[in-house]
């Protein structure tokens, strides 16, 4: 079925509300979701509020967060959280971001003990609104095996750049570290659809399509991928006081337990350096040169990072999101009882 966005959004926050959650925060939530089911990424979108449901009851997410902030120098500040959803803590984190990087060019907020936050393009888009480049790393529990080796250790650990251009769609390069995210290899298994071989290992370490026996991911473009991830596991969790890798509870188990995960939200302002009289004009330019660029076979054109994300969106946002009756009913049974 095809479902607007204002619907969607509306039913979403609905259900955050019956939980506890504070209409802003239950709207937020909601944003963040939409946001990934509008840009086709439906992996981060609303058929993930099951679970967490499932956390909040269990006692492993806050409902009622009470996040301190502390501003650590003048670039810099820390988040603490206090258990409730990542998608909150975040939006939260680059509000401040926006705030000291308005006042010192640029502005980090290492964030602690909070849990998954969704699609990182959504705290990249609020700073890009803003008139900044936004930049926002997370990590999450062991599943991609290091180069090297048979057995997970880092998480898919995301990251994501978003940078405003005068004209056309911003270019955001939001990606996993891992050849794919863990979201769509549930996704493929919700839906008992074969993923392709390179994306996930079985337990015994082997390529595999079956998303049921898909055990491990791959980290993408093999030591490069596994690098990055490595290296955001350390901007993130050891920089803000959490932990690591095999230390993080898994968010598929462990439900009641607190799951500590740590985040780094950027803002940049382009201003400040020698390009920013003409920053976004040489953006949109290096855009139009890039869909100039010779096509190869079977591609219609050459796209900017985020540019299918941005044209699912306009397209979702004219015909409805398409949302599985599975996920609705999972939907609509949360709904708080009148």
């Amino acid at each position: 079925m095809l479902v607007s966005a204002d619907d969607l959004r509306a039913q979403v926050s609905a259900v955050f509300q019956g939980r506890g959650l504070s209409e802003r925060d239950s709207g937020i939530i909601a944003d963040s979701l939409i946001h990934a089911n509008l840009r086709g990424t439906d992996s981060h979108g609303v058929m993930r509020v099951p679970h967490y449901i499932q956390r909040v009851d269990a006692g492993s997410i806050n409902p009622r967060p009470v996040t301190r902030t502390e501003r650590t120098g003048p670039a810099t500040a820390v988040a603490d959280g206090d258990h409730g959803f990542g998608h909150v803590t975040n939006w939260d984190a680059m509000g401040l971001a926006i705030e000291i990087a308005r006042e010192s060019g640029v502005g980090f907020v290492g964030v602690n003990h909070s849990n998954h936050c969704g699609a990182l393009s959504f705290f990249a888009y609020r700073a890009i609104e803003a008139g900044l480049i936004g930049i926002v790393f997370t990590q999450t529990d062991k599943g991609v095996v290091p180069f090297g080796g048979r057995l997970p250790f880092c998480g898919t650990n995301p990251l994501c750049v978003g940078v405003p251009a005068s004209s056309g769609a911003p270019v955001v390069l939001d990606m996993a570290t891992s050849t794919v995210a863990g979201g769509h290899i549930y996704k493929a298994r919700m839906e008992n659809k074969p993923i392709p071989s390179t994306w996930a290992l079985d337990a015994d370490g082997a390529p595999t399509t079956d998303p049921h026996k898909a055990a491990y991911w791959t980290p993408a473009a093999g030591a490069k991928g596994y690098g990055l991830g490595v290296i955001i596991d350390i901007l993130t969790g050891i920089l803000s006081g959490g932990t690591f890798g095999p230390h993080i509870p898994i968010m598929y188990g462990d439900m009641d337990k607190h799951r500590n995960l740590c985040h780094l939200v950027g803002a940049l302002d382009y201003r400040r350096f020698a390009g920013g009289d003409f920053f976004r004009d040489q953006v949109a330019a290096m855009v139009g040169e890039l869909h100039a660029a010779p096509a190869a076979e079977g591609f219609a054109s050459v796209q900017a990072p985020g540019e299918p994300e941005h044209l699912c969106h306009l397209q979702r946002s004219r015909n409805g999101i398409p949302i599985d009756d599975n996920t609705w009913n999972e939907l609509t049974a949360l709904l708080p009882q009148s």
